[in-house]
């Protein structure tokens, strides 16, 4: 197995987190590349592009600045889903057992909460313009999820950089949602039937919106314009109707009130 990854880790004043993860990879073989947001915000799109400008190895792990390693894997004996790797010297290894062992392109392990809840097993886009966060992995059964979270996510460095990375006019949030709809519809993966997925029984903990819950109305501002910037993009996959429109005002809604609680 070709263990050869950089790990990209975007960072916006949380000094603590930084912290645990420099210390994690500390011992471990892989090259780790900080992009310091502190001084000069390029936004999460922007931060990971730049640090992945000079990456060279078949790997990329892009990582939140907010997740916690458990090394741990879990005995799933659900035949129905892919094992995980039997390679358990730690995470980031049977993640990329498991990207390999089922020619994905792109993988996220399970991320918990601190209250031990399942984040998210992928997510579907709904034609009105809003996420369906599908919360267990029964819920994917009989439907082809639409992309994977970016907050702890392995993918081949030669399929980031042949999409263009993110893009960087979402600056923050909804990057991976068009990420992954970029990389549905490319044209060289029409013939294959998926090229991302969940490495189910492999998990790391996410300490979320860490980040954000210091910035006021800035991610209902960034939801705001990002959708609009979607729906233009990604026309086909939504319809402009009344539904659309409400779900607009409801991100308009959103950000006042985030505004007013400054």
């Amino acid at each position: 197995m070709d263990t050869s990854l950089t790990v990209i880790i975007p960072n916006y004043n949380n000094t603590k987190g930084l912290r645990y993860l420099l210390s994690y990879f500390k011992e471990k073989p892989y090259k780790v590349v900080v992009v310091d947001n502190s001084k000069k915000n390029l936004g999460f799109a922007g931060g990971i592009n730049l640090g992945a400008k000079n990456v060279n190895t078949k790997w990329m792990l892009i990582l939140n600045d907010d997740i916690e390693f458990k090394d741990k894997i879990s005995n799933i004996k659900d035949s129905s889903f892919a094992k995980a790797s039997e390679d358990k010297q730690n995470t980031i290894n049977s993640l990329i057992h498991y990207a390999e062992k089922n020619k994905l392109d792109a993988v996220s392990p399970i991320l918990r909460n601190p209250d031990g809840r399942v984040e998210n097993f992928g997510y579907k886009i709904l034609p009105y313009g809003k996420v369906e966060i599908l919360n267990t992995k029964y819920e994917i059964l009989d439907t082809n999820i639409d992309g994977i979270t970016a907050a702890c996510l392995l993918v081949k460095t030669e399929v980031f950089k042949k999409l263009g990375g993110f893009d960087e006019s979402f600056f923050a949030y909804l990057e991976d949602v068009d990420f992954f709809l970029r990389l549905s519809f490319d044209k060289l993966r029409i013939a294959q039937d998926k090229s991302f997925g969940i490495a189910y029984g492999i998990e790391v903990l996410h300490n979320h919106m860490t980040t954000t819950k210091t910035m006021g109305n800035f991610k209902a501002r960034q939801d705001m314009v990002n959708w609009w910037r979607l729906y233009f993009k990604h026309p086909e996959k939504f319809k402009f109707n009344l539904d659309f429109i409400v779900e607009r005002l409801r991100n308009i809604s959103g950000y006042i009130k985030a505004s007013l609680k400054k």
